[in-house]
């Protein structure tokens, strides 16, 4: 059949079809496909329906990112509030239900937007609908995201103005290569209303399984969106329909019916507060502060504050122009000690960004204050004089300062809308907030016993420490509930036996806890104690070192008169190849330690390239490598300068051989041929390197207690072990590693696996932007 006949004969079905009624689209649209392929004078291009997995993949490479995409396409949507569900995630096949309060979209927004790929929406509209949010969202890839999670997606949306919610189910099986993209179909149908407005996206069939720390790291990825400024409660409601709400997100995961919180805003950065300062300017005019901290166990007292700079100890002087004033800010110091494990970088680098307070007037935000850089209230200038030595630069604090000022003359912006005019209200409103906040300041100082003055003398520390403490309230709760409390002077008890059976079972769970506290500064102690014994075994390392070095060049010497004395005899000449072999990794391994403890000698850090102490690492193991019959694939440099912030040098070579040897093990007990494959980039500002084998892999459940001190899955091993025994750890390699890399601002963490293996750690470092400027 000719191409003619062909094209008259799909004509006169199409046109048979089109009369139907009702007809079928697909079969219309097949038809009218077949009859443009068949154009003899025009071409057109066609799509493969493999193309959606190949770009899921491509374009969203983790699952983390993947999620996170989806969080930010629910900030674009205008949502206050998104909730994430994982359903029997912690291994694959499980749920993913996000849900959010946003706009919703109609059919028309489904249909061209989120089923249309490369959409322009984001293009022609880069504000936000209500709120005027910068869209946070990249440019199409959300419906990628969802296919890179799971194997199917159900939307259920619904817009305010609608009466009827949108259902739409997508089978990504259904995309497979050699199909044509337009002939795969999705069911879409109208249901009830499950809220006023809003979208939930139902993935189901997850791919990876999800661990707390993946979904934690999530919510990371996520945190520019964060306002940790939030509004007090009654503006939030007055303010509602005319401004930002703010964004939040929270994160559950359900096992069966229970639902149980991973992380929100709250749990992720307020709560890991020191203390809460909050300040109000009353009807009167009278100042006021208010102190609260869990931590240092101080409930809320309220303190006045005056308008008398000469004298501040007048704390009943008016403030005449800024009365209904309102601020809040959570306070921060950042001791490593003060902050739950996981939680100090993301706490402190999140800070450098969104520190200090921001100021809103009649419930909108004013800029600049509060933005990165900006010294409204002198914190950083007075935090740099040394005269309070508590810390209090502007990262210390997240909050916020509200006026009201309906009538506008006390708090006039600029013409350009930056900032607000000086005048007699402001000056007040800065001395007031300052004053306020050093105050609370100084009070958490004293609380803690430091020395919160330069001028402070004699301080008196306090007498017991906080052990010593526990064990007088022990003494003394045995007295009472055995008849011997020092506070009855007849030698009677007053209390009755009810209220002695009450508190003898809060004594025995302070007791509890007290044997508890003695178990955690126990392993306190343990640790110490073994980084002292590595620190003086690396001493030792470093003396074995320097002696080595003197005996290599006397075995060069006798090996080459042993391959001259017995160049005659074959085998015993492989013999000799094998031992120069040998003593050559071994010249390697002690000039590269030797190279890594000398630089030791120098305090000076710099920038490291990774491509470079890769490489260096790769030279010193390939002898191991083939010995232990590993393959080590070809490593993997994505772009060009990977340059880290400035570290030490050394530190690589003590993280790239703690995963070595890790990897070692994993593989030794997986009793498999061993791969190995290191790979690095950059992404947004940090530089990274994922560290992939294929051992015997970690348990999801485990992948956040393997950073823990003493942490580990292999038994000590005894002085007849054999190679495979002894490679064993003391459980502080990898806590070690985490160590050094937070030191820097950066994170570790076990990470999806590189295609082809089983386990990947993956290192991200703040990337040093002026070398790559």
């Amino acid at each position: 059949m000719d191409i003619t006949t062909q094209i008259s004969e799909l004509k006169k079905k199409l046109s048979e079809e089109i009369q139907k009624e009702p007809s079928d689209n697909n079969v219309i649209l097949s038809l009218s496909n077949e009859i443009a392929k068949l154009d003899e004078s025009q071409i057109r291009f066609s799509v493969d329906a493999g193309i959606i997995n190949r770009l899921g993949k491509e374009l969203v490479g983790r699952h983390e990112t993947a999620v996170s995409e989806l969080v930010k396409n629910a900030y674009d949507a205008d949502t206050s509030e998104v909730k994430l569900v994982f359903e029997n995630a912690w291994h694959i096949a499980g749920t993913l239900n996000i849900e959010d309060n946003g706009l919703g979209m109609t059919r028309d927004q489904l249909i061209n937007g989120f089923m249309r790929l490369s959409s322009s929406d984001k293009i022609h509209n880069p504000i936000s609908e209500r709120y005027n949010r910068t869209r946070a969202g990249r440019k199409g890839i959300g419906r990628f995201a969802t296919q890179r999670l799971g194997n199917k997606l159900t939307i259920i949306t619904q817009t305010l103005d609608a009466t009827e919610a949108i259902k739409i189910t997508i089978d990504w099986d259904k995309f497979e290569t050699d199909k044509d993209l337009l002939s795969i179909t999705n069911q879409i149908e109208l249901v009830s209303k499950t809220k006023d407005e809003g979208t939930d996206l139902i993935i189901e069939g997850l791919r990876e399984g999800w661990s707390d720390a993946m979904i934690k790291r999530v919510f990371r990825y996520t945190s520019e969106l964060l306002q940790p400024f939030p509004l007090s409660k009654k503006r939030k409601k007055e303010e509602k329909k005319k401004s930002d709400p703010g964004f939040k997100s929270s994160y559950f995961r359900k096992d069966g019916e229970e639902l149980t919180p991973i992380v929100d805003e709250e749990e992720a950065i307020f709560k890991h507060s020191l203390a809460e300062i909050e300040g109000y300017i009353m009807d009167d005019g009278q100042g006021c502060w208010a102190l609260k901290s869990e931590k240092l166990n101080f409930k809320q007292e309220v303190f006045l504050i005056g308008n008398n700079e000469k004298d501040r100890e007048d704390v009943e002087s008016k403030f005449d122009l800024i009365k209904g004033i309102h601020f809040k800010t959570y306070y921060f110091v950042y001791d490593p000690t003060l902050f739950a494990p996981g939680t100090f970088n993301f706490i402190r680098s999140l800070a450098y960004e969104k520190g200090g307070l921001r100021l809103y007037r009649n419930g909108f935000r004013v800029l600049p204050y509060g933005e990165e850089g900006d010294d409204w209230l002198g914190l950083d200038k007075s935090n740099n004089r040394n005269v309070i030595l508590a810390p209090h630069m502007n990262i210390c604090f997240f909050g916020f300062v509200e006026i009201e000022d309906m009538e506008g003359y006390k708090f006039e912006e600029t013409s350009s809308r930056e900032g607000l005019i000086e005048s007699a209200a402001l000056k007040e409103l800065v001395d007031f907030v300052y004053r306020s906040i050093i105050s609370g300041v100084v009070k958490v100082s004293d609380l803690r016993g430091r020395k919160s003055t330069a001028s402070q003398k004699g301080y008196k520390r306090q007498e017991e420490t906080a052990s010593e403490k526990v064990d007088t309230a022990v003494s003394k709760m045995k007295g009472f509930f055995e008849g011997e409390s020092e506070d009855d002077s007849d030698g009677q008890s007053s209390n009755s036996s009810k209220s002695k059976e009450k508190f003898k079972k809060v004594f025995q769970e302070f007791e509890q806890a007290r044997e508890e506290e003695k178990k955690e500064k126990q392993l306190l102690i343990n640790e110490n104690n073994m980084l002292r014994i590595l620190a003086g075994l690396g001493l030792v390392i470093g003396e074995f070192v320097h002696e080595v070095k003197r005996f290599l060049p006397g075995f060069d010497a006798d090996i080459n008169f042993l391959k001259e004395a017995v160049k005659g005899y074959k085998e015993a000449l492989e013999r000799v190849d094998l031992l120069d072999e040998n003593v050559r990794a071994f010249t390697t391994y002690t000039s590269y330690f030797n190279k890594a403890i000398s630089r030791n000698v120098l305090r000076e850090l710099e920038p490291i390239e990774l491509r470079d102490v890769v490489r260096d690492f790769e030279r010193v193991i390939e002898t191991d490598i083939k010995r232990s019959k590993i393959t080590f694939h070809k490593h993997i440099f994505e772009g060009y300068d990977l340059f880290t912030i400035p570290m030490h040098p050394s530190e690589w070579a003590s993280i790239l051989f703690n995963l070595y040897t890790n990897s070692k093990k994993a593989i030794k007990r997986n009793k498999k041929v061993g791969e190995i494959q290191i790979k690095c980039g950059k992404e947004n500002d940090f530089v990274y390197l994922e560290f992939s084998d294929n051992g015997d892999g970690i348990l999801k459940e485990n992948e956040e207690f393997i950073f823990n001190a003493f942490y580990t899955t292999t038994s000590a091993a005894n002085h007849s072990a054999n190679d495979a025994d002894s490679l064993v750890g003391t459980g502080l390699g990898l806590k070690i590693v985490k160590d050094i890399i937070e030191a820097y601002g950066g994170s570790i963490y076990v990470s999806t696996p590189t295609e082809g293996f089983v386990t990947t750690f993956r290192i991200e470092i703040p990337q040093n932007k002026i070398d790559n400027e």
